[in-house]
């Protein structure tokens, strides 16, 4: 009963990325397509969180650096919680399922930022 919510919140935090990339960068679909072509070893959600890791890394925001750092803590803590939920063969219980929801409850004010 509880998997589904890493499943949720991940993809929540990647709805954001993903309009990040499309209206705030201006960078279309196919572009985001090339680059994946362009970085093989990379998935295409990888290569899409590296380039909005990099997008904060270079703005203005007097707390960039910070706010890099959690982004990418707890976006990586949160897709490895997502990956075990979805395809994993193991117990999902309820401190997984909170520590989902608080990850993804510090990433997605902080992208909010930068949309």
């Amino acid at each position: 009963y509880y998997s589904p919510v890493a499943h949720c919140a991940y993809y929540a935090c990647y709805q954001l990325i993903k309009h990040i990339w499309l209206h705030k960068i201006g960078k279309s679909d196919e572009e985001l397509e090339a680059l994946c072509k362009e970085k093989k070893r990379e998935g295409s959600h990888e290569v899409l969180i590296n380039q909005i890791g990099s997008y904060i890394k270079n703005s203005t925001n007097k707390n960039k650096i910070d706010d890099f750092r959690v982004f990418n803590n707890n976006l990586v803590a949160l897709k490895k919680l997502r990956v075990k939920a979805d395809y994993k063969d193991v117990n999902f219980d309820s401190v997984d399922s909170s520590n989902a929801i608080s990850l993804s409850d510090s990433v997605i004010p902080l992208l909010k930022k930068y949309q």
